[in-house]
């Protein structure tokens, strides 16, 4: 969701003192904030029915928001339109865990699948965490690439808005860092994956009485 603010702010100059770039002196020096607002207070759910081939997974969706203040500055027949800040904000609404039906709370079993899925959870939270500041410099090498735009009507303005939305979405620098991410999140993943939890809960005398029965061939993802 896009959330636009306008302000308005009129600086009346004598005609005559503008040239054909009259825009590009009110260029400001774009102010970039990044909050990580994600609580990461997962929604434990026991599956309705046996998940064939794992025992647990872990869902969720992360959202890259942007605010941007524009401000229209008053020149001869129109405004120049410029980039003030952008707040971005990043946000994982619900991570949500799914554990086997078969496996109760509380027991050995069903802790080593919680742990598993937690630790993807908080491997999600420090790469986030950890590139905060890569993600304020991507975002300020988009931005500064932004110039103020001339509008004869004020109504122009949320076009303008969205144009710069998409400028600051495919930036490379932006593409990169998300990308950053993303791969960084399932090299974390692939590491929890494969450091052995599907052997560990076998060692659950529980477990392995109640699902050798089953024949299975389990995994926690």
């Amino acid at each position: 969701m896009l959330k636009f603010f306008l302000i308005l702010f009129y600086v009346f100059i004598p005609w005559y003192a503008f040239a054909d770039d009259i825009c590009s002196k009110y260029k400001f020096d774009t102010d970039i904030n990044v909050n990580n607002i994600t609580k990461y207070n997962p929604v434990i759910k026991s599956s309705k029915e046996n998940l064939v081939g794992k025992l647990g997974y872990i869902e969720y969706q992360t959202e890259y928001t942007a605010e941007f203040l524009l401000i229209p500055i008053k020149v001869k027949n129109g405004y120049c339109v410029s980039l003030r800040s952008i707040d971005i904000n990043i946000n994982v609404p619900e991570f949500t865990i799914n554990i086997d039906k078969r496996l109760k709370p509380n027991t050995c079993a069903y802790d080593i699948v919680l742990s598993h899925e937690q630790d993807h959870m908080n491997a999600n939270k420090k790469v986030i965490t950890e590139n905060i500041n890569d993600i304020k410099i991507a975002v300020k090498n988009a931005a500064d690439s932004v110039e103020p735009v001339f509008i004869s009507n004020i109504n122009e303005s949320e076009d303008i808005q969205q144009k710069i939305h998409e400028k600051i979405n495919s930036y490379k620098s932006v593409k990169d860092i998300k990308q950053k991410i993303k791969s960084n999140i399932n090299n974390i993943d692939t590491e929890i994956d494969t450091r052995g939890d599907s052997f560990e809960i076998w060692k659950c005398k529980d477990f392995y009485k109640e699902m050798k029965k089953f024949g299975d061939t389990i995994t926690i993802d």
